[in-house]
């Protein structure tokens, strides 16, 4: 097999369809997607089990074909503060692509992800929401969170701020932005153009089916449950993965969308996020009034 070197990267934001696009190209002949699809390697500042060896790196990539592009979709490296310099480093003609969706959709989301992931404990958004302030300084961290980075909801759905490092750093013509309405509507259309922006054959047609929905909790008391029992185990230094708590949150999920959120934390979130919103608007040069206003 070959070892290829990877030449593109969806970088985020999370639960923006990034799962979709990138099951997508790795159905297309002239692409190879990484294996495992979020390897996390070049966002050295945040602990989530990334990976930390290159030569295992670059082993996600091993194909016996030769493709144009090549490519992985880990979503933390928009939010993290050095996956960007560290991939131009590795790849000085590397090609983003970057999904954005309203901040308030991508927390209402990740926190189910955190749920399920990251070791978080509060299955009540509002209450996971005000614990960011003393998160943040250090408190009230599950013991089964990797790294309470990821426990920062309004960091993690500040969007403005991380493509503003993001254009700091690249050229306009190695990004690509993708709005998640629009993929989720015109999906054919944003892939056709992802492909004329990767210079691959746009004469190709996956099967567009969803992956990686958000699926809401079904026994929060239950997903905390196993989630403080993961925290414990760390604690007491037992290192042996049995893989129960995986195997409990992937049957503790309903087959239906997230509950929406109570308009005062609504209320509470677009107060958070309209700054950030309009520097947003302001880079991307489009009126995003509407994410403000629902």
């Amino acid at each position: 097999m070959k070892q290829l070197k990877p030449n593109f990267f969806i970088i985020g934001a999370p639960k923006c369809g990034t799962t979709s696009l990138s099951v997508y190209l790795s159905e297309h002949p002239e692409v190879v997607m990484s294996h495992p699809k979020e390897p996390h390697y070049f966002s050295t500042d945040i602990e989530n089990g990334r990976m930390t060896d290159q030569s295992k790196y670059l082993a996600c990539f091993a194909q016996d074909k030769t493709p144009i592009a090549v490519g992985e979709a880990s979503t933390l490296y928009l939010y993290s503060k050095d996956a960007i310099q560290n991939i131009l480093e590795f790849n000085p003609n590397a090609k983003f692509i970057v999904m954005l969706r309203k901040p308030i959709d991508i927390v209402l989301s990740f926190h189910q992800v955190a749920l399920n992931y990251f070791g978080e404990t509060e299955t009540n958004l509002e209450t996971a929401w005000d614990l960011q302030i003393v998160r943040q300084n250090g408190k009230q961290i599950p013991k089964g969170c990797p790294d309470p980075q990821l426990l920062m909801y309004g960091e993690i759905a500040k969007l403005g701020a991380q493509v503003k490092r993001l254009t700091d750093h690249v050229k306009s013509d190695q990004i690509k932005f993708i709005y998640f309405d629009e993929f989720v509507n015109k999906t054919d259309k944003v892939y056709c153009s992802v492909l004329e922006f990767l210079k691959v054959n746009k004469n190709h047609t996956p099967s567009f089916e969803n992956h990686n929905p958000t699926r809401p909790i079904k026994f929060n008391k239950l997903t905390k449950i196993v989630n403080q029992a993961v925290g414990l185990k760390k604690t007491v230094g037992i290192k042996k993965q049995f893989g129960v708590a995986k195997k409990i949150h992937t049957v503790n999920v309903k087959g239906e969308p997230p509950k929406q959120m109570s308009r005062t934390l609504k209320t509470t979130m677009n107060v958070y996020f309209e700054k950030d919103i309009q520097l947003l608007s302001d880079l991307m040069n489009k009126n995003l009034s509407d994410w403000s206003n629902q």
